[in-house]
């Protein structure tokens, strides 16, 4: 009994010590080496994604441009009274092929530099309302210069010149001399005279041009 026992001791004992160190073994080798038994799952999980659909990216559409069948409106928008007005026009050829940063850069333009018959309308905004390929709106602001019923004649350089009831804008200049004047007429010039109707500056002017 003593000899089978050795002989279990013998065999138990060295299998136990290399159950042990293998064990030993695998533990260090995932301490040191964390990634070496995943691989497989990596590649299981690679192959999956591989599988998913692609998204394909859809090309851009394309930025519609100003064309000579695009409608062009100009809106004036009265500041005064708040209102509006539409009108249809031809589309300007140099604006033909613009896209909507170029046309409103252009307009950029416009508004530092308006026509000099907007400044007279008394011009103060441009702004580019809509931009499509088939209309362009363009919202230009007035605040419209009323026009003058009564008036005054001014002397200057010896020379009458008619303004309007505010005595700052000029609405005419004439070739009437001051000289050329009855003295009454002429004092009351020189006192800035008063012309009550358009009729009356009318029968002056008449009057008195050479």
């Amino acid at each position: 009994m003593k000899f089978v026992k050795r002989i279990s001791l013998f065999f138990i004992m060295p299998m136990g010590m290399y159950t042990l160190g293998f064990y030993s073994h695998m533990k260090l080798q995932e301490e040191f080496y964390p990634g070496k038994f995943r691989t497989v799952e990596i590649e299981e999980r690679g192959s999956v994604a591989s599988e998913e659909p692609q998204i394909i990216p859809t090309a851009r559409e394309e930025e519609p441009v100003i064309s000579a069948n695009t409608q062009y409106i100009i809106e004036e928008v009265d500041l005064k009274r708040n209102t509006s007005v539409e009108t249809k026009w031809k589309v300007p050829d140099k604006y033909i092929g613009m896209d909507r940063q170029q046309f409103v850069k252009e307009m950029e333009l416009y508004q530092q530099s308006p026509s000099l018959k907007d400044q007279e309308l008394g011009f103060v905004s441009v702004e580019v309302a809509s931009f499509s390929k088939e209309r362009v709106v363009v919202r230009k602001s007035y605040i419209f210069k009323e026009v003058s019923t009564s008036f005054y004649l001014v002397n200057e350089k010896n020379y009458v010149v008619v303004y309007c009831d505010d005595l700052k804008t000029i609405y005419m200049n004439t070739n009437i001399t001051l000289d050329s004047l009855p003295d009454e007429l002429k004092q009351e010039i020189i006192q800035n005279k008063y012309v009550a109707t358009e009729e009356e500056l009318y029968n002056f002017l008449e009057s008195y041009s050479s």
